[in-house]
C-alpha cells in the first residue's frame, strides 16, 4: 500500500501523487486539518500546577507543531508549505501541544498497565475516607522525599558517560526512567495533592497520575531486573545516575502512591 498522508479516524489519507497534485492552500488546509485532529492546546484538558508554573502531560506530549509536522509530511510538502501550516496553527500563541483522546499520539497507561502485568490490589473492605485521604497524602509526601533527590542529582551531574570507568550499560537508567519522566512525576505529585485536598476532585487527573506512577515503577523494575541478570549493581548504577542507592525504594514508592490513590477512590461516596 501507498504510503497515506494526512490520515485520521476513518479517513485513510492522501498518497503523495494527491498531495502532489494540491494546490498551497489545499496542502496547508491537508496539514492544519490532520494536526488539529490529533493535538489540541493543553488549557483545554492538561492539568495545570499554578504552583510550579507549568502544565503535567500526564497523556504524552508536549508536542510541537513544526517537529511533528515536518516528521509527517516532509516527504510530501516542501518546507515553505509546511511552515505556512505551522504558522497558522501557532497563530494564537500556542507552541506546546497535548495529544487528544481520539488521535493516535494519546497514551493510554491503562493499556501499558495491562501488558506488563502490574496491577493493584482491590481493598477487601471499603477504607474510610478521611483515612484513605491521609494515606494518599503521605504516599505522596514519602513519593516525593524520594523524588526530589533524583531531580536535585540529575540537574548537578551528567550521566555517567562511556569511559571514565563508567560502564556504557548504566546509562539504561536514564531510558528507563529519564530525567524528564521524574520531572512529570514530580509535577504530578503537586497536581494530585491538590486534587485529593479539593472539595471537587477531578478523579480523571487523579487517575491519570497513578497510571502515571505504575508506569515509571514498572520501567524502573523492568531496569532493576535487567541490571540483575547483566550481574550488575542496579542500586550502584542508580546511585551513580540519580543520586539514590535504593532502586527498589522508589519503585515502592512509586507503587504505595498508585495504591493509595486508588483505594481513596474506592472511598468517596456517590456521585464519583
Amino acid at each position: 500500500m501507498a504510503e497515506a498522508f494526512g490520515s485520521y479516524g476513518d479517513f485513510q489519507g492522501f498518497t503523495l501523487d494527491d498531495v502532489k497534485g494540491m494546490s498551497t492552500e489545499e496542502q496547508v488546509d491537508m496539514i492544519v486539518d490532520w494536526f488539529n485532529y490529533h493535538f489540541e492546546d493543553p488549557q483545554n484538558d492538561t492539568p495545570y500546577n499554578k504552583d510550579l508554573g507549568g502544565y503535567v502531560f500526564l497523556w504524552g506530549g508536549p508536542f510541537d507543531a513544526n517537529e511533528t509536522i515536518q516528521d509527517f509530511f516532509s516527504d510530501a510538502v516542501d518546507f515553505d508549505t509546511m511552515m505556512l501550516a505551522v504558522d497558522h496553527i501557532q497563530r494564537d500563541g500556542t507552541l506546546d501541544w497535548a495529544p487528544t483522546t481520539h488521535g493516535d499520539f494519546y497514551e493510554h497507561p491503562d493499556e501499558e498497565i495491562e501488558e506488563e502485568e502490574l496491577t493493584l490490589d482491590t481493598p477487601e473492605e471499603v477504607p474510610n475516607e478521611p483515612e484513605a485521604r491521609a494515606e494518599v497524602l503521605a504516599r505522596l509526601d514519602e513519593l516525593e522525599a524520594l523524588v526530589q533527590p533524583i531531580l536535585d542529582q540529575a540537574n548537578t551531574q551528567a550521566p555517567p558517560m562511556m569511559g571514565h570507568n563508567n560502564p556504557p550499560e548504566e546509562l539504561e537508567v536514564v531510558q528507563a526512567v529519564s530525567k524528564e519522566e521524574w520531572q512529570n512525576i514530580k509535577l504530578t505529585i503537586e497536581v494530585v495533592r491538590t486534587e485529593v485536598t479539593s472539595e471537587e476532585p477531578d478523579l480523571k487527573v487523579v487517575d491519570g497520575g497513578k497510571n502515571l506512577f505504575i508506569s515509571a515503577a514498572k520501567a524502573l523494575g523492568i531496569w532493576i531486573k535487567n541490571r540483575f541478570n547483566a550481574a550488575v549493581d542496579a542500586g550502584a548504577a542508580f546511585g551513580a545516575v540519580y543520586g539514590i542507592t535504593n532502586p527498589e525504594a522508589a519503585k515502592a514508592a512509586l507503587i504505595n502512591a498508585a495504591q493509595a490513590i486508588q483505594n481513596w477512590v474506592a472511598s468517596l461516596p456517590l456521585p464519583f
